[in-house]
């Protein structure tokens, strides 16, 4: 006798091979033997989860720019300062802070999550260090300080977000 050869069944979204009785694909998930309302439910959520990544790129990527502010600001602060005070220490000091700062932010295109921990950790460590030697300076640029952290603090959690998807 012959055998039938039955072509094996593949999942219409991803192409995968699935078994004839299987109703969901192993791989992407996709209701193959659903009704059109769980089929039609797969897609929505795929849609919500690209919208949900977007925004979380999006969020990432306002951390990533916090990073090259704050990189600026702590070069162009440690020449003013270097010019008014006169002290090469605090231009050597900002200038090697913008460093780091422009190396995290770089850094974050391709791991965002360590990147915008550690620029925040620099970032709140330079603030306390700060705010230490000369106490008032936690009180100048407040608006500034707090946006640079509501940033960085987003860009992390949708890191995070991104990451558990």
């Amino acid at each position: 006798m012959e055998d039938l050869l039955i072509a094996p069944k593949t999942c219409s979204q991803c192409n995968s091979e699935i078994q004839l009785e299987q109703k969901y694909c192993n791989d992407c998930g996709y209701p193959e033997g659903g009704t059109e309302q769980e089929q039609s439910g797969f897609h929505a959520r795929q849609v919500m989860k690209k919208r949900g990544q977007a925004e979380a790129s999006s969020q990432i990527k306002k951390g990533r720019n916090s990073l090259f502010v704050v990189a600026a600001i702590a070069f162009l602060s440690g020449i003013y300062y270097f010019f008014k005070l006169d002290d090469s220490s605090i231009l050597i000091v900002n200038s090697i802070l913008a460093i780091c700062y422009l190396l995290l932010g770089f850094w974050s295109q391709k791991r965002p999550l360590v990147a915008l921990i550690l620029g925040l950790l620099v970032y709140l460590t330079t603030l306390v260090l700060n705010g230490l030697i000369e106490p008032e300076t936690i009180y100048k640029g407040i608006l500034i300080k707090v946006f640079i952290i509501v940033y960085l603090s987003k860009g992390i959690n949708s890191a995070l977000q991104l990451r558990n998807a």
